[in-house]
């Protein structure tokens, strides 16, 4: 071995006919910090296999952040980093005021899985009541698909009926949309410190997790934008305008759906790529349509054009979903898939 910190290669032998060891040289192991009775864990990832140091310190990881170094605002935003960054516990020291309180109980609301554990006169403590290793990625962007789309059709009814309390309702789901965003983007910050959480070695990441979820993130704002819009129009579009918008509104979901079911299931290449197509086809017919309203000159037509415009965008975010599956299946695949896909 030449590299210092490069792999180090080594056999694999059987032991007493039942067990299989791995020798290391006592001057390599003591120089990379292990020794005798010392514990390693190993990770399996699809044909590799990672072994780390059992880290017990790094399971708690403590943030202290003091309440004199920040103004409220401030503070309630360290204390919303420290747990994307993956913090178990964060205390917040330095007798903190009322403010100061109320800005931290203010951060953690908008987080998911985290409370105020203990407050003193001279501190208080926030902690993590969750387990994220029992949490499964595929399973927070599914809540994040089920509330984001329920949300943007909410949003586009609203505006084809006109009902503007419908449309200021939206923003109360856009932010349980950023919690959950949040939980995904703590995942993918920890993976960057500690590898053994970066997914399970089916070409599936936790970027590609926190890439997705962002996308979904930004159809959840166009929700809250498309909601906004139904407090400024002053009548319902006519009935052909309203089934179009409908029609497109349908589609323009179709590919945000299809794109994540293909991504968290087989990620099939051919699935994808026809998921690809037709969020192609929905840009196109929004073009269309967005000549269509201005071609009919109606009072509300540019409020309803920022509407499909956000229905394009949508669209245009179900495709970026589907080409992240896409990577993840390619990056996951036998060498034959791989061979395939270049062909």
């Amino acid at each position: 071995m030449t590299d210092p910190d490069g792999p180090y290669e080594r056999k694999v032998q059987l032991t007493g006919g039942t067990t299989l060891t791995v020798s290391l040289p006592k001057s390599w192991a003591r120089e990379h910090g292990l020794d005798v009775g010392d514990r390693v864990e190993l990770h399996p990832r699809g044909n590799r296999l990672l072994v780390t140091q059992s880290d017990d310190d790094e399971r708690d990881r403590t943030v202290t952040v003091s309440a004199h170094r920040y103004d409220p605002p401030r503070l309630g935003r360290v204390v919303t980093a420290a747990y994307v960054a993956g913090a178990r516990t964060i205390r917040v020291e330095g007798r903190p005021n009322r403010a100061a309180s109320e800005a931290v109980r203010s951060a953690v609301a908008g987080l998911v899985g985290v409370e105020v554990a203990s407050e003193t006169e001279t501190e208080l403590v926030v902690r993590t009541m969750l387990d994220v290793e029992d949490l499964s990625p595929a399973q927070t962007l599914a809540q994040m698909e089920s509330v984001t789309l329920s949300a943007h059709e909410a949003a586009v009814d609203a505006v084809l009926t006109g009902d503007g309390e419908a449309g200021r309702r939206i923003a109360s789901q856009d932010d349980t949309i950023d919690r959950l965003f949040g939980l995904i983007a703590r995942e993918f910050h920890r993976s960057l410190v500690d590898v053994t959480g970066d997914g399970t070695g089916d070409g599936f990441t936790t970027f590609d997790a926190y890439t997705i979820a962002r996308q979904l993130e930004r159809v959840g704002d166009h929700a809250e934008k498309i909601g906004r819009v139904a407090e400024r129009i002053d009548d319902n579009p006519p009935t052909p305008v309203a089934s179009d918008l409908d029609d497109l509104a349908v589609d323009a979901r179709a590919v945000v759906r299809n794109a994540l079911s293909a991504t968290l299931s087989e990620r099939d290449p051919d699935t994808l790529c026809s998921v690809l197509t037709e969020g192609e086809a929905v840009v196109e017919a929004a073009t269309g349509m967005d000549q269509d309203l201005y071609e009919h000159d109606l009072a509300d037509g540019y409020a309803l054009a920022t509407v499909v415009d956000s229905l394009t965008r949508t669209a245009e975010y179900g495709r970026n979903v589907a080409e992240a599956g896409l990577r993840a299946s390619l990056r996951g695949s036998a060498p034959e898939r791989l061979a395939e896909a270049n062909r």
